[in-house]
């Protein structure tokens, strides 16, 4: 019996032209299209039959040249499935060659033969049609899936990311997968969205690679181009979720091995990875001090954040403040637009609206809870006119007690003035990490935070002068909790609109969920770049992922966690890549040594970019 032998790495393209390779040149012919009936070719895919002494893989990528109409059209695959078939026409023989005994070792063998199905993911010249039958079928390798998935015309348009390394196979890779930063940044499209079940999906490792990416590009972009006004900048900021696992970003990881993982990251173009150098973060201030609650890092490196009546009433983020079942009460909704109407005074600076605080309206939150209680029991009115129900006062009350109660500290309720977060700035920089996992149990009020971010960075880059070339990256985990499918309050519908209007204003989304079917379709829809980490089956089988094919469905539902199926608009057929392992903690318990450099940011990430 022949057994069959694995495919060595010795393809070479150095004799590659554009009018094709001869046989001989040092390809490696693996098999040969076929047509048969039930296994047609078509512009899609095709069918060929394998060298018996050769192991064909599932997402293996194969090249295939044909003349067609006196033209050579070359066709890039990748191996949708490999099967194998008998000569026995069906399991009766196949137990009648043994006499049904499985002991028996018949004198023949079944002399059956391997063939593959794959999946056509370019074609060049771009004609729409299938290979011709007995054309020889060769291993793809790098250049091969530059061409399937159009990185050649990535790089000539001077936009190219190399993103993680391009599966071929169970344990191969073929050189770099690139990405079009167009389809991520603004020009065709906008945003990253990662879907991926907790843990093995790996969500926020691949986030914080791309991130660091971005911050090479911009570095080297700075390097050989600092006169450029139109070169890429960007200010990444980072929603930490859950406990502060993000607050380590700037300490190397105990999981990384130099030895194991290095060459990944050699492969991908980057010599000599590194954590991050000069984070900043951020958490919430103390319920009764003016420092940050404890992070587990020293106290100097974290900066509080809080808002207090006056900032919420001058930055126009009275309304995020309550949850979305009072959002949808109109009898509330018109009441909170009257409180704050009442609490705003807006004068005109130029072109430009500014608001305060009114001087006659209560200065602190424990005041304006005072007058609202002192209101409810009929007392002076806060709010004049409306003729607004005892029962709606009274409400909004409840409401507020509630949110000052849980949120004492972030909303600072004897404080004429807080500390507002501020992440604009004018040129690339490490990233903001702002926490949220010290609000879990107050999920408006982390709806809030998220708001008062996203409302500043739309008004900045809606301003006469926006800093071009400078992009905003939010990274932010559990988006089904702040723009959940369905929802019309304002913290989901200023979401909406990040997504859907502002990747051209330089604000990219880069957002993640377990499952996609739970976040808004507005979101979900405008990402143009997607990312599956292992995904849950039942999670697959909803609409959201009708796009894909049964063959990526099961794919994505079996991804190891350094694995993603990139999806983007120029891919015929998501791109499986290996992500390296990040050299940067994702958890305190991964942190190997304190941090490499003291916090504070714009301290370049990287030595060599």
């Amino acid at each position: 019996m022949t057994v069959p032998k694995p495919i060595a790495e010795t393809s070479t393209h150095a004799d590659r032209v554009a009018g094709g390779e001869e046989p001989g040149s040092g390809e490696i012919v693996i098999g040969k299209v076929a047509s048969p009936p039930h296994h047609e070719s078509t512009s899609e895919e095709f069918s060929f039959w394998i060298s018996p002494d050769t192991l064909v893989e599932k997402t293996l990528l194969v090249r295939t040249r044909s003349v067609i109409g006196g033209e050579t059209v070359t066709f890039y695959g990748l191996v949708k499935e490999v099967y194998r078939q008998s000569r026995q026409c069906d399991l009766a023989e196949e137990h009648d060659r043994y006499d049904g005994d499985v002991t028996y070792d018949p004198p023949y063998e079944s002399r059956g033969f391997n063939f593959a199905v794959t999946t056509i993911l370019r074609s060049v010249p771009p004609y729409m049609c299938p290979p011709r039958e007995a054309s020889d079928v060769v291993l793809g390798g790098e250049e091969d899936a530059k061409m399937a998935y159009g990185g050649d015309e990535i790089e000539a348009e001077g936009t190219a990311l190399a993103i993680g390394l391009v599966r071929n196979g169970g344990n191969r890779t073929a050189g770099r997968g690139v990405i079009d930063l167009n389809y991520l940044l603004g020009a065709n499209g906008g945003h990253l969205n990662v879907n991926g079940v907790a843990g093995r999906g790996t969500k926020s490792s691949f986030l914080t690679h791309v991130i660091n990416l971005l911050l090479r590009e911009a570095r080297r972009q700075a390097i050989e181009r600092p006169g450029d006004n139109e070169r890429l900048r960007v200010v990444p900021i980072i929603l930490n979720v859950k406990n502060f696992d993000l607050f380590h970003l700037d300490r190397p990881s105990k999981r990384f091995d130099t030895a194991r993982h290095s060459k990944d990251w050699a492969d991908l173009g980057v010599p000599d990875p590194k954590p991050f150098v000069a984070p900043s973060y951020f958490a919430p201030q103390q319920r009764h001090g003016t420092i940050a609650v404890d992070t587990g890092r020293p106290t100097a490196d974290v900066a509080p954040y809080s808002w207090s009546l006056k900032d919420v009433i001058e930055r126009g983020l009275f309304s995020y403040l309550f949850a979305d079942e009072d959002a949808q009460d109109a009898n509330f909704g018109a009441l909170l637009l009257a409180l704050e109407n009442n609490l705003t005074h807006e004068t005109m600076t130029g072109v430009e609206a500014r608001r305060n605080l009114r001087i006659t309206a209560p200065q602190t939150f424990d005041n304006l809870l005072d007058d609202i209680n002192t209101w409810a029991n009929g007392g002076q009115p806060v709010v004049q006119g409306g003729n607004h129900h005892l029962g709606t006062i009274r409400k909004l009350h409840r409401r507020l007690f509630r949110m000052l109660s849980r949120g004492e500290g972030v909303l600072r309720r004897t404080d004429n003035d807080g500390k507002p977060l501020d992440v604009r700035t004018k040129d690339t920089r490490d990233p903001y990490v702002i926490d949220l996992s010290a609000l879990a149990g107050v999920k408006e009020l982390q709806r809030f935070v998220v708001a008062a971010l996203f409302d500043q960075l739309v008004a900045e880059r809606t301003g006469s002068k926006v800093q071009r070339g400078l992009v905003y990256l939010v990274m932010l985990d559990e988006l089904n909790r702040f723009a959940p499918r369905g929802a019309k309050d304002p913290v989901t519908e200023l979401i909406e609109r990040v997504a859907a209007e502002m990747r051209s204003q330089g604000i990219i989304l880069m957002g993640a969920q377990q499952q996609g079917s739970l976040v808004s379709t507005r979101v979900i829809e405008n990402a143009g770049l997607r990312a599956l980490g292992k995904s849950g089956s039942v999670e697959l089988d909803h609409p959201t992922w009708k796009f894909l094919n049964e063959s990526t469905r099961r794919k994505a539902s079996n991804l190891q966690p350094d694995e993603k199926l990139l999806i983007q608009d120029s891919f015929r057929e998501p791109m499986l890549v290996k992500v390296p392992m990040p050299p940067w903690a994702l958890r305190g318990a991964d942190a190997a040594t304190l941090p490499v450099a003291p916090s504070g940011g714009g301290v370049p990430a990287f030595d060599d970019p």
